[in-house]
């Protein structure tokens, strides 16, 4: 497999030579995360007005090497738009590329790779340092730089919250095309692994640590998608070699690799080591938790918590289990008690400046299209935004982050369990309530005494449902927690949540009673959808996004859907093996019925993710790990030629170029021996 330049380029016109450049080398001192994405500047001549024009656009997969491996990228660039006339505003111009300049910013060194080509002509490169000074070029700082470019690849390929606020101007390619560039990557990952906290981390955590960075998820997640988990086991055992903390990414290794017994040998292993390794530890209450044995999984968690009490994760963990097992008010406790990170948002990749709108020229691709995706009219979507319910529009739990977002993620599925009512009985038993609050404070004062102990407890004792928090020294509040002010802040969310969702049910119901048509915009049904989805009845978030799909095409739809089908699909799974191993049924589904679901959620899988590709390829995107590995689930259990003679019934003998599409995710399947490929 090697890398290939096809399909349509966005571009952003300069208003003068070097613009981008410029502004990028600006920015540089000021950079604290993995930089900005990959940026390829074109200086152009117009074949006939003898004018040149500079332009510029991002990318992210190209193969960053070398800076000869920049220079064939750059001159495949360079070919594509000199072969033909290129579509230009509207209208065909005939452009010939004399010089291409490509930049990669290094992480690491925090130093930015330039190659430049003169065509025709020769190559030039160098290094930037932060402070704009030309350094010299080594092997180590391009291997940092292609190991800062995948990384930036990876885990931005499938951005959800940029849906609506994306740089548009921007490419993604699929960097693990090519079986080099993979060994590279993972030979790279051995190299830095120690320096991989300067990569920085996912905005749940504190800081980045030597385990938890995105050096080491963009590690997880090309073995994920290229099944080189035997390589990866063999660097994991050199590394436990320096460092025994390295045994959790061996098991998690292992997890990913469906050898849950050899994970938890492992993991087995490395508590005896160390007693106080929360990372092992929690993912010990995860598999438990998993396979649904609480009782060893609360043991896990709560040592982890003993173990690290200032990581989110390990308490997060702890409330988990017990909304499963049903113990509400630790659940609520030991939620009371998560340390929130305030201060971090999600990487995202972002502009080295912002370019105006009438500069900016994306042309439309022609080689792959549906109606429906590919002509969506934005000024559609627009007027949806102007007339939309402000009720639905201005939630503020839809804009929750980082560990608030799962912390409010734990509320809802409290709620779901016992209902709101319920909930508020489980509030007022476990916190103090504010009028609460306030008469014991006035009678104190009367009294002459004073509220003790009134500072946060820092001491965790979970057996004994002690957690962080305000207690109140007083034969009635003795028990009870102040409530922290971001958790009672959610409550409110949560509250606004469920209110919009009975209101817009209710509504529903009765004009369904009444046989009247329930009329919403395609944006509405999409917001019903995603309020539905947060308060976890997926089912009716399903019905929501179906509705939205079917007045226009919404890629926020299509995916939760895809979500929606998956889980329905583990549903089914798991419902299956429990017939099986009970020898009888106890579920309201047959085996036929449940085979005969399994195959509707199929076909609807393969639907949207076709849609979802040819709205991808409409934006440039040809990487979607989160797609890969859907179609992956399906191709797993009902056998590649199955999947492909789906497509192949619905696009193949069309002109959208759809098959084709889709074929390139089905070569990279075979590529890389996933299951079900070789039947």
């Amino acid at each position: 497999m090697s890398y290939v330049t096809q399909g349509s380029i966005p571009e952003v016109l300069e208003k003068y030579a070097n613009q981008s450049l410029e502004e990028r080398t600006n920015c540089l001192p000021a950079i604290q995360d993995l930089g900005p994405p990959d940026l390829v500047q074109l200086v152009k001549l117009n074949h006939h007005s003898h004018k040149e024009i500079s332009t510029f656009f991002y990318i992210t997969g190209t193969n960053v090497t070398s800076s000869s491996s920049v220079a064939a990228v750059l001159n495949s660039f360079a070919m594509i738009i000199s072969e033909t006339p290129q579509l230009w505003f509207g209208k065909h111009k005939p452009w010939r590329v004399i010089q291409a300049t490509f930049c990669s910013y290094n992480v690491f060194s925090k130093t930015d790779a330039v190659v430049t080509v003169h065509i025709p002509g020769s190559a030039e490169s160098h290094m930037v340092s932060s402070t704009g000074e030309k350094i010299k070029e080594t092997e180590q700082l391009w291997l940092e730089t292609f190991i800062s470019s995948m990384i930036r690849s990876i885990i931005t390929a499938d951005d959800d919250d940029a849906d609506f606020a994306s740089i548009v101007e921007l490419r993604k390619v699929n960097p693990l095309l090519s079986d080099e560039s993979v060994a590279l990557f993972l030979e790279g990952f051995e190299t830095m692994f120690w320096d991989g906290h300067k990569t920085g981390c996912h905005a749940n955590l504190q800081l980045p640590t030597l385990l938890e960075n995105y050096l080491v998820d963009t590690f997880f997640k090309v073995l994920q998608l290229t099944r080189r988990f035997d390589h990866g086991i063999e660097i994991v055992n050199r590394l436990i070699e320096q460092d025994e903390s390295c045994r959790v990414l061996l098991a998690k290794v292992y997890m990913l690799s469906n050898q849950e017994i050899k994970a938890m040998d492992i993991i087995c292993q490395g508590i005896k080591i160390n007693p106080r390794d929360a990372a092992l530890l929690t993912l010990q209450a995860e598999i438990c938790m998993g396979k649904s044995r609480h009782d060893l999984a609360i043991h896990a968690a709560t040592r982890a918590v003993e173990s690290s009490p200032s990581e989110f994760k390990c308490w997060a963990t702890l409330a988990k289990i017990y909304i499963n097992v049903g113990n509400f008010e630790e659940a609520l406790l030991t939620l009371n008690s998560c340390p929130m990170v305030t201060h971090k948002d999600r990487y995202h990749l972002k502009r080295v400046f912002n370019p105006l709108k009438q500069d900016l020229h994306l042309p439309l691709p022609v080689d792959v299209t549906i109606d429906e995706v590919t002509t969506l009219n934005p000024a559609d979507v627009t007027q949806e935004h102007k007339t939309v319910d402000a009720s639905l529009l201005n939630l503020p739990a839809a804009s929750l982050k980082s560990t608030f977002a799962e912390a409010y993620g734990l509320l809802t599925e409290i709620v779901h369990k016992i209902g709101w009512e319920e909930l508020l009985r489980y509030r007022a038993k476990v916190f103090v309530m504010e009028h609460e609050y306030k008469k014991e404070k006035s009678h104190s004062a009367t009294s002459s005494t004073t509220l003790a102990n009134d500072a946060t407890i820092k001491a965790v004792n979970c057996g004994n449902g002690q957690q962080n928090g305000k207690a109140v020294n007083d034969e009635d509040f003795r028990a009870k927690r102040l409530c922290e002010r971001w958790l009672d802040n959610l409550f409110m969310l949560l509250y606004e949540d469920l209110r919009v969702y009975t209101m817009y049910r209710a509504e529903h119901m009765h004009l369904t009673a009444q046989q009247m048509e329930f009329k919403k915009t395609t944006l509405e049904w999409e917001l019903i959808g995603m309020v539905s989805w947060r308060l976890k009845h997926f089912k009716e978030a399903s019905e929501a996004f179906k509705y939205a799909l079917g007045l226009r095409f919404s890629v926020k739809a299509c995916k939760k859907l895809i979500e929606f089908y998956l889980n329905e699909r583990v549903r089914m799974n798991q419902l299956e093996t429990s017939i099986a191993l009970n020898n009888l049924n106890q579920s309201t589904l047959s085996i036929q019925e449940i085979l005969k679901y399994r195959s509707f959620l199929d076909i609807n899988l393969i639907s949207n993710l076709v849609k979802l590709g040819v709205w991808n390829h409409r934006w440039y995107a040809e990487f979607s790990p989160k797609l890969i590995e859907s179609l992956a689930v399906v191709v797993e259990n009902g056998g590649l030629i199955k999947v492909e003679n789906e497509v192949k019934a619905n696009y193949f003998d069309s002109q959208d170029g759809v098959y084709d599409l889709m074929n390139e995710v089905f070569k990279f399947m075979k590529h890389y021996n996933y299951p079900g490929t070789d039947n």
